[in-house]
């Protein structure tokens, strides 16, 4: 099988012979086998003076892989000598060779190394919805102390039947395992509704030990973002919810809160200006609170990522560790449908660092087969071992059909994992179906 190149334009027989053929750029890169490399190779072609050779023809092969396919952007040398092409690796794992030959004979050769996807161990979750679909997204967990009577797991989530907002209110689950939920006894589902329009979204759960209560603090969406708060001593009885900070639309998103001690409170959310996912970047912000009512204003935090720019996080304080853990899955520029998830760490909450290879890539089972999208983490100190929450969507005759799905390891594999040798590309997930629609504000939660 020949490697494929895609040609662009044509040959140019009168480009002089250059002297010398180098790589200038994108040697040496990582990335997951069968996925497009993160920048593309540029090589540049000059004389015996050291002077760029304009409109000089050259040819791109794979040396060490057939199924390799190199796009070239021209065929000939532009203005600098420079000519580029995106080099998508196929699925063998190691080493690859790319060269380029100019006209005259003159060579060059790049190299790039593939690395074996992840191995992941996903299994989906099933849910009882209130209104009977099943479907769920954005969850997050809390692990009651040993004292308290039933089952020690909580799980919040919110219900969305093919991305219908409507239905997007906080619903209260129980679990032993973290495998299984149920909606606790005396719970009737959703825990709080819009009384006057919008929606309500992006549920964090909280268990303060001094108080020994729950709290869930969920997003209103409507013209303004506002974050409301509802408390139980039981786990069955709620308060009425209290307004504890709001802004305009789209400046905070996906709040997510931490409680240090009785007068340490910390609320993260993402800011993604006026256009919601469809931005080109977002902020990460941190609020501070004596109480966990009412907040300071929001400082920037300095949580970047490598492909993109988070999106709906969740922060835990790990304290065996001493240190903040966040998963978030990774929005590009303008998009709103996100592929992988990420984890960072922090020692201080506002300094932090992302690791380079992702916890989960969309396709990673069948429920989270289009979108990898907000997930929730738990550490159990004594055991060593990490759960995560994952929610997600695949796409069938044009509905997103959401779902929540959890994974378990050892602190080790998830670092392992996260710290895998090489980079991962932008959109290095499994290729998008192109029946697919791409989330947009409108259908994204």
């Amino acid at each position: 099988m020949a490697v494929t190149v895609l040609a662009l334009a044509c040959r140019d027989n009168t480009a002089p012979a250059p002297s010398l053929l180098q790589v200038a750029a994108g040697d040496g890169q990582h990335a997951m086998a069968g996925t497009e490399l993160p920048e593309a190779v540029v090589v540049k072609l000059l004389d015996a003076s050291q002077r760029p050779l304009v409109g000089v023809h050259v040819t791109w092969s794979a040396e060490s892989s057939a199924g390799d396919v190199i796009v070239p952007e021209s065929q000939t040398t532009d203005a600098n000598g420079n000519v580029r092409a995106h080099w998508r690796l196929d699925a063998t794992t190691g080493a690859h060779t790319l060269v380029v030959t100019a006209d005259g004979g003159a060579t060059a050769h790049a190299s790039a190394f593939a690395d074996a996807r992840p191995v992941t161990d996903v299994h989906p979750i099933s849910l009882v919805t209130y209104e009977g679909s099943g479907q769920a997204v954005h969850p997050d967990f809390a692990r009651l102390p040993s004292s308290r009577n039933g089952s020690p797991f909580r799980l919040v989530a919110t219900p969305y039947p093919g991305g219908d907002a409507s239905y997007e209110n906080p619903s209260l689950y129980a679990g032993s395992t973290g495998a299984a939920w149920t909606v606790p006894g005396g719970v009737t589902n959703p825990l709080a509704k819009p009384n006057d329009g919008g929606y309500l979204s992006d549920p964090d759960m909280v268990y303060d030990p001094d108080a020994n209560e729950l709290r869930i603090y969920y997003r209103r969406v409507t013209h303004e973002n506002e974050i409301w708060m509802i408390r139980s001593s039981d786990g069955v009885i709620w308060s009425v919810p209290v307004l504890t900070v709001h802004a305009t639309n789209h400046l905070i998103v996906s709040p997510t809160i931490v409680r240090r001690s009785a007068t340490q409170w910390l609320m993260w959310s993402v800011n993604s200006g006026s256009l919601g996912c469809g931005a080109a970047t977002t902020t990460v912000e941190l609020r501070r609170s004596t109480d966990g009512e009412h907040w300071s204003p929001p400082e920037a935090a300095s949580l970047s990522d490598p492909d993109g720019f988070p999106w709906h996080i969740d922060v835990e304080w790990m304290p065996s560790r001493n240190e903040y853990w966040a998963v978030y899955p990774v929005k590009i520029p303008g998009g709103c449908t996100t592929d992988r998830l990420r984890l960072a760490t922090s020692a201080d909450g506002l300094h932090w660092t992302s690791y380079r290879s992702p916890v989960l890539l969309r396709g990673a089972s069948e429920e989270l087969r289009d979108v990898v999208y907000r997930a929730t983490v738990d550490l159990d100190a004594t055991t060593d071992v990490v759960t995560l929450w994952y929610s997600g969507a695949k796409y069938d005759r044009g509905i997103y059909s959401w779902h929540v799905a959890w994974e378990r390891m050892s602190t080790s594999q998830l670092f392992a994992r996260v710290s895998a040798t090489g980079s991962v590309a932008a959109r290095s997930a499994p290729p998008v179906r192109a029946d697919v629609k791409p989330l947009t504000n409108e259908t994204a939660p």
